[in-house]
């Protein structure tokens, strides 16, 4: 007798010299599934308990979380099979709900040979599986305001030597109540943990969401980025062969590329509308351009009816009629040729240049009699545009959104594992020949999960159909201009094989 109680002190002991390091196991672990798991396998553990159910209060019930079973080797919840048990509803006729509603902890010898609760739960589950339910132990979990959050039940206490179902000794509830303890506290933590990050996602939702009602266009663009970015990194992972086999992202790493990307232009923020939402190269001054130079037509009729009239010699009728309709035809040629240099489709090659040129060199009769040009300095610089709608200095700005977003990113306080999101997220428009900018870095200094963006977002902006300053370029031309641009090392070229290899645009979930 003396020998076995001395055996129970050594392993009380021992058990209690592991809470330590379960502790630091429990407070290291951030999957909140993983968790959950190891605190019923380590209570399982320490008390030789053959089978085993973690509940969470979830609705005001105790939701099953994770189920174990060495006997009939099961093994449920976290990230196996989902658990099809129904929740047990907190009432003091069920142990387990007793357990959380008075916060003590209960020892159950025998379940048939006790009449304290209503077992038949239990009982229903041995008639369905054959297993027989005996010893129960039933742990509250509570955290550090003593709350209760879940509950720890135990079933059938093995002996080591006999291998027969025995009461939980009673030396093992006070081990078995510090680890529930610790276990709350972690729980507590990760739960924590999850919501600050949710937080976080809904934050950056609300700025994606501020963003994108800013401007009717490219709407959807974060939305995708952040799903192609995503599904091009999982195709590195699954390349286990190729250029890319030593190279894998874990879930962490995944959760980086993605925040980047839905942050990757928050920037634009700070951009101002008349420039992101810039649909053609004078936007809307094109009605008041065209309504100058109507105006100017018929100045231009109207001087010369007076010439006309102030004229020594009568000239004839088919004369001034024909003298008028030049007149028209001429301004006529002038209107067209504003809105054909208006679109932004259109390339400015140096014919057309000298044409707005010409225009702009044209002058009509103000009021006070003084000569007016068709256009503007600011006018013809729009105009002259090669391509896109931007003049160099809205190029600029819109460029700015990168520092915009660094700035941005720079205020905001994001953990271990996000740290390397602003870097990442800045870095989406720089260039592996080192002309992209904000910041001209070369090669290896722009880090692969950038890489990834600057691809992503170069297909979304040449493949988009909702751009108002230019067509969806087809998918085959779109894929050469990016093989073009690698070729021209803008561009990783392994990346971008990779890309079309996996044809990561289906595999993505754009939004339709």
């Amino acid at each position: 007798m003396k020998e076995m109680e001395q055996y129970h002190f050594e392993e009380v002991a021992q058990q209690l010299s592991n809470l330590i390091s379960i502790a630091i196991a429990l407070s290291s672990e951030k999957d909140l599934a993983k968790l959950l798991d190891m605190i019923l396998s380590e209570a399982r553990r320490i008390t030789h308990a053959d089978a085993g159910t973690l509940y969470m209060i979830e609705d005001n019930k105790l939701a099953a979380k994770i189920v174990h079973n060495d006997t009939m080797n099961t093994f449920l919840g976290g990230k196996g099979d989902q658990i099809t048990i129904p929740p047990v509803p907190i009432n003091d006729i069920y142990v387990s709900g007793y357990v959380v509603n008075h916060g003590v902890s209960i020892s159950i010898p025998d379940v048939y040979n006790d009449d304290s609760f209503d077992f038949s739960g239990p009982k229903k589950y041995d008639e369905m599986t054959g297993y027989l339910t005996r010893s129960m132990l039933v742990i509250p979990l509570k955290n550090h305001k003593s709350e209760v959050i879940g509950v720890l039940q135990l079933l059938n206490a093995i002996d080591k030597n006999t291998n027969e179902v025995i009461p939980f000794p009673k030396e093992y509830q006070l081990i078995i109540e510090s680890l529930a303890s610790l276990a709350a506290t972690a729980l507590t933590n990760s739960q924590l943990i999850q919501e600050i990050e949710a937080l976080l996602d809904s934050f950056i939702q609300v700025m994606v969401t501020a963003i994108d009602s800013r401007t009717p266009y490219n709407a959807t663009h974060t939305q995708k980025i952040a799903s192609l970015a995503r599904a091009l990194a999982e195709a590195i992972n699954e390349d286990t062969e190729g250029f890319y086999k030593d190279v894998y992202f874990d879930e962490k790493e995944l959760k980086v590329v993605s925040t980047a990307a839905w942050l990757h232009d928050i920037g634009k923020m700070a951009v101002p509308l008349s420039v992101m939402n810039k649909a053609t190269r004078l936007d809307k001054k094109l009605p008041f351009v065209l309504q100058r130079i109507d105006y100017a037509m018929e100045r231009k009729i109207n001087h010369y009816f007076e010439t006309v009239l102030q004229a020594e010699k009568p000239l004839s009728v088919t004369l001034i009629l024909k003298e008028k309709e030049n007149i028209k035809k001429t301004y006529k040629h002038y209107r067209d040729t504003i809105i054909k240099a208006d679109n932004p489709s259109t390339f400015i090659d140096e014919e057309l240049k000298q044409e707005i040129l010409y225009i702009a060199s044209t002058t009509y009769p103000g009021e006070d009699g003084t000569d007016l040009p068709l256009l503007t300095d600011e006018e013809v610089e729009q105009l002259c545009i090669q391509r896109g709608t931007l003049t160099a200095k809205e190029r600029k700005i819109m460029e700015d959104h990168v520092l915009f977003t660094e700035r941005m990113l720079s205020k905001m306080r994001f953990g271990t594992e996000l740290k390397r999101v602003p870097e990442i997220a800045c870095m989406h428009h720089e260039q592996l020949d080192g002309k992209g900018y904000p910041n001209g870095l070369k090669g290896d200094q722009i880090p692969l999960e950038a890489r990834i963006l600057a691809i992503v977002d170069i297909f979304d902006a040449l493949t988009a159909v909702d751009r108002p300053y230019k067509k969806a370029i087809p998918l085959d031309k779109s894929l050469s201009i990016l093989q073009s641009m690698a070729k021209e090392n803008k561009i990783d070229q392994n990346l971008l094989d990779l890309f079309i290899k996996k044809r990561v645009w289906e595999k993505a979930s754009l939004p339709l």
